[in-house]
C-alpha cells in the first residue's frame, strides 16, 4: 500500500525586497512548487513589480513597507500584529532583512524562522546576532554560510537554488540576440544578464572589451538589463566608459526583458565578472545566471569568488577575482575553442541535473519546514506550564 502523502505546512512568507532580482525569482518558483495548503501568506516589505507579479499569480498579499532602520521596529511590531491575527505553523524569510524583522517579530509567539540566506549582506557579527532568533539558516550554497563558522548561533543547511528544466529553440535564441545586437556576431557574443549595479561588474567587461577586440575584433557584447533603482548613475558610467573606449560599435545595452534564458542559449558565452562591495554584495551568493547558462549548454567565464567555485565548479573558466586581463584571456580562449565549449556544455548538463533540479529544491524546503513546524509541537508538548507543573 502507498504511504499516504504528508499534510502540509502552512508557512508564511517574508520578502525583504519587491525588485525582480534573483531572490524574488526563487521564491516565485518556490511558491508555485510547493502548492496548495503550503502558503499561508506572503508579506513583502516593500512595494514593487515583484508584489505586482504575486498579486498577478494570486498568492495571498501583504505589504507592510520597511522603509528605513528607524522603521524597522515598527515594521517588526506590524509583522507581529500580522502573526497573531492569521498564525502560521512556520515563517519563511527570504533575504537579510526580512530574517530580522521576521526575527523581532516572532518572539514570544513560538513561530520558528527560516532565514533563507542568498547571499552575503551583512555578514559577521550581525549576522550572527539575526541567526539567533531564528530556528536556522538555510543558505541557498555553503558559501553563505560560512560567516557561523564552526559553532552557528542556530540550525544550518544549504538547500541550492533549483531551475525549471529549460525549454529553448536554439535557433530562435540566436535569432533574438542578433536582433538585438544589430547583426551576426561572427566571431561571437558575449553576453551579461541582470540589473546594472556596480556589484554585478558590468564595468569589469566593459573595460576588458578592448583586449578581447584585439584578438577577437568581430566580438559583440551584449549588456541586459535594467537600471538598478538604487544606482541610477552606474548606468550612465558604462555607457561613458563605453563612448571613451571608442566600443559603440561592439557594446550593445539593451533593457531586460523576460525571456533571459533564452538570450543566454543564443549567446556564445556569459560574463560573471562580479565585484564586492563595502557590504559584501556582488560576491555571487549562488549564481543563478550560471547555472541557467550552463543548464542551455552556453559557457561561462567569471570571477571564482563567493560561491561561484562551489557551484559551478569544473564546467565554467574562472580566473583571480578582478584580475581583467585574465578574465579578457578566459573569454578570448572560449571564443575560439570549440572541443572546450562542447567539453564545458557536457560537464554543466550533468551538473544541472544532478545538483539544481526545481523539484529536489522544493522537496528539500518541504522537510525544512516539517522539522520546524515538528520541533514547534514537541516544545509545546514538553512545556512545564502545558504539564500542569506551573
Amino acid at each position: 500500500m502507498a504511504a499516504r502523502p504528508l499534510d502540509p505546512v502552512s508557512v508564511t512568507f517574508v520578502s525583504s525586497h519587491a525588485q525582480m532580482g534573483g531572490s524574488e525569482l526563487y521564491l516565485e518558483r518556490l511558491l508555485e512548487g510547493l502548492g496548495p495548503g503550503w502558503v499561508r501568506r506572503v508579506v513583502c516589505l516593500q512595494d514593487g513589480p515583484f508584489a505586482d507579479r504575486l498579486r498577478e499569480l494570486g498568492h495571498p498579499l501583504s505589504v507592510i513597507p520597511a522603509p528605513a532602520r528607524l522603521g524597522m521596529a515598527l515594521t517588526a511590531w506590524r509583522l507581529r500584529r500580522a502573526l497573531r491575527a492569521d498564525p502560521p505553523a512556520v515563517l519563511h524569510a527570504n533575504g537579510v532583512k526580512a530574517a530580522l524583522i521576521g526575527a523581532l517579530a516572532a518572539v514570544g509567539t513560538g513561530i520558528p524562522v527560516i532565514w533563507v540566506k542568498h547571499d552575503f549582506s551583512w555578514d559577521g557579527r550581525l549576522a550572527r546576532a539575526i541567526a539567533r532568533g531564528c530556528r536556522e539558516v538555510v543558505g541557498v550554497s555553503a558559501a553563505v554560510t560560512q560567516t557561523f563558522g564552526d559553532s552557528p548561533p542556530c540550525g544550518v543547511h544549504v538547500v541550492p537554488n533549483g531551475i525549471p528544466e529549460p525549454h529553448v529553440d536554439r535557433a530562435r535564441a540566436r535569432a533574438l540576440v542578433a536582433e538585438l545586437v544589430g547583426e551576426p556576431a561572427r566571431a561571437g557574443v558575449v553576453g551579461m544578464i541582470g540589473r546594472l549595479h556596480p556589484a554585478k561588474g558590468q564595468l569589469e567587461l566593459v573595460e576588458t572589451a578592448p583586449r578581447i577586440l584585439a584578438l577577437r575584433p568581430d566580438t559583440r557584447f551584449l549588456i541586459l538589463g535594467d537600471p538598478d533603482p538604487y544606482q541610477p548613475a552606474y548606468a550612465r558610467t558604462l555607457h561613458d566608459r563605453a563612448r571613451e573606449l571608442e566600443l559603440r560599435d561592439s557594446v550593445v545595452f539593451a533593457p531586460g526583458r523576460p525571456e533571459a534564458v533564452t538570450v543566454i542559449a543564443g549567446c556564445d558565452l556569459i560574463a560573471l565578472p562580479t565585484v564586492p562591495d563595502e557590504r559584501g554584495m556582488g560576491r555571487e551568493g549562488f549564481g543563478l545566471v550560471g547555472v541557467e547558462a550552463l543548464a542551455v549548454a552556453t559557457p561561462v567565464a567569471g570571477y571564482a569568488d563567493g560561491a561561484l567555485p562551489e557551484v559551478l565548479g569544473p564546467c565554467a573558466r574562472l580566473v583571480a577575482p578582478g584580475d581583467r586581463v585574465a578574465l579578457a584571456d578566459a573569454i578570448v580562449e572560449l571564443l575560439g575553442d570549440e572541443p572546450l565549449r562542447r567539453r564545458l556544455a557536457g560537464c554543466g548538463d550533468e551538473l544541472v541535473r544532478k545538483r539544481y533540479r526545481l523539484d529536489d529544491m522544493v522537496e528539500s524546503m518541504r522537510a525544512r519546514y516539517r522539522e520546524a513546524a515538528e520541533s514547534r509541537v514537541r516544545r509545546r508538548k514538553a512545556s512545564p506550564r502545558r504539564r500542569g507543573l506551573s
